[in-house]
């Protein structure tokens, strides 16, 4: 089994590009003196920051390499298959590590560490030392460049993100806007009729009471409809505009912010059933209004751009319960057109759109995916058929982790 072992890590050096211009007699000292280290899917290999005299070269499986971005989160660096070297930078240069190295799937490494090269190295001629700087040059390079094109692509993507949240709450503001004049015409209505009854002195007669009675209830409901639109409005917005936790009613955030969206729902004939399975104890939420608002938003928008297009109306489920003791599940199911197996792996995808002739942007999904996540720290979950519509799942912690 040792000389199988060897044998096979020996092709594999004898296939690294970063190994190219290394002697035969060198690769076997590499192979007989590196350890195997086997780690399983979704381990870390090293951290960034880290020390370690150690490189590693694929022999089965692979890595994703991931780099700090500055507060802002992590971007990937690179992906990295059989046949590659990671670590050799910061294992040459003593450096801390540079880059968090996750493994995509189960894995085996040769792992060479800092000694055995600098031997190996040694009795290496002239030319052969030149070589080696030179791969190592053209490695880092191509680093550099990757890391920089993902560092733009990752601030582009954020930008456009922001600017699609920030269209969503200006197309709420305009129906809001549009939503409140309803209630204002009732109340001018009422009022120039009471203005009409008591401009004129005459007895106060029973009928004309029961007019006057009738106008200010009209004017209290529709003030009233006018201050909770108004109010549901604020607590949406600051919570878009906020990224605080705050101690709030989960699944009366969740109420305020369908009743907004059912202002420009209904326009395309598009209501929505809200069921709330949560006992009095467990609406209590320390976490991201916004965050939630946000999700709910570009849920139902999703909704009624695609389930329901064209303005042929339907109905969406909202269901906000308990997964388990320590999880939520909020539930946003429509009964539309569904979506197609094909496109269901890339609906989270940014850009990815089938609606783009009608101003659809393949960024609502995307933001939806990467607040749960990344904000949330919770996964979603997708259940579609065409023509039966889409269940979407959002799974989050009741205890947000700090």
């Amino acid at each position: 089994m040792p000389s199988e072992k060897k044998k096979s890590s020996l092709d594999f050096l004898r296939r690294s590009k970063f190994f190219a211009s290394f002697s035969d007699t060198q690769l076997t000292t590499i192979s007989s003196a590196a350890s195997h280290v086997f780690v399983q899917a979704g381990k870390v290999v090293f951290r960034e920051g880290e020390h370690s005299a150690t490189m590693y070269l694929i022999l089965r499986g692979g890595v994703r390499i991931e780099r700090g971005d500055m507060g802002r989160g992590r971007i990937v660096v690179a992906e990295l298959s059989e046949s590659q070297v990671f670590g050799e930078i910061a294992m040459l240069s003593r450096e801390p590590r540079q880059a968090t190295v996750i493994t995509s799937g189960d894995s085996e490494f040769l792992a060479i560490d800092r000694d055995l090269m600098l031997d190996v190295i040694r009795q290496s001629t002239p030319e052969e030392i030149i070589e080696i700087l030179s791969v190592l040059s053209e490695q880092i390079r191509a680093a550099n460049d990757r890391e920089f094109k993902q560092l733009i692509s990752g601030r582009t993507l954020a930008t456009q993100m922001e600017a699609e949240k920030q269209r969503a709450l200006t197309e709420m503001v305009a129906g809001v806007a549009h939503e409140i004049n309803t209630p204002l015409g009732v109340i001018n209505t009422a009022v120039s009729i009471m203005a009409r009854e008591l401009s004129i002195p005459k007895e106060i007669t029973v009928q004309r009471a029961a007019d006057i009675a009738e106008s200010l209830e009209l004017i209290r409901r529709n003030v009233e409809r006018a201050h909770q639109l108004v109010q549901d409005f604020k607590k949406v917005s600051v919570g878009q505009l906020t990224e605080e936790k705050e101690f709030f009613d989960i699944s009366e955030a969740i109420r305020e912010t369908v009743d907004l969206m059912l202002v420009s729902l209904k326009r395309s004939q598009v209501s929505v059933n809200l069921v709330n399975k949560l006992a009095s104890e467990q609406k209590n939420w320390v976490g991201y209004r916004g965050v939630l608002s946000q999700i709910l938003i570009n849920l139902l928008t999703n909704a009624e751009r695609h389930a329901y297009p064209n303005g042929s109306g339907g109905v969406v489920d909202i269901t906000i319960e308990l997964e388990n003791d320590k999880n939520y599940r909020l539930t946003v199911q429509d009964y539309g057109r569904g979506i197609p197996t094909e496109n269901q792996p890339r609906v989270y995808e940014p850009f990815f759109t089938t609606a783009r002739s009608k101003g659809g942007t393949g960024l609502g999904l995307a933001i939806v995916c990467n607040l749960v996540e990344n904000v949330l720290k919770g996964e979603i979950r997708l259940k579609s058929e065409e023509k039966k519509g889409a269940t979407f799942q959002i799974v989050f912690p009741r205890v947000l982790p700090d």
